[in-house]
């Protein structure tokens, strides 16, 4: 996302439309949680990056 557009909305807590910038590095980072079905809670806690540095997860 352009950094402009994310500083905005943290300026103004108002909606701003977020768009992929046209140039710089991607970036995909999240986590994947494993469930326990019995108790509802996460067993399990795993970062996700995927960037130029790591192009795979793993």
């Amino acid at each position: 996302m352009n950094k402009e557009a994310v500083l905005r909305r943290f300026k103004t807590q108002l909606p701003t439309r977020f768009e992929v910038p046209k140039e710089g590095r991607g970036i995909l980072s999240g986590c994947l949680i494993t469930l326990d079905e019995k108790s509802g809670r996460s067993s399990k806690i795993e970062r996700i990056l995927i960037n130029d540095d790591h192009p795979f997860y793993e």
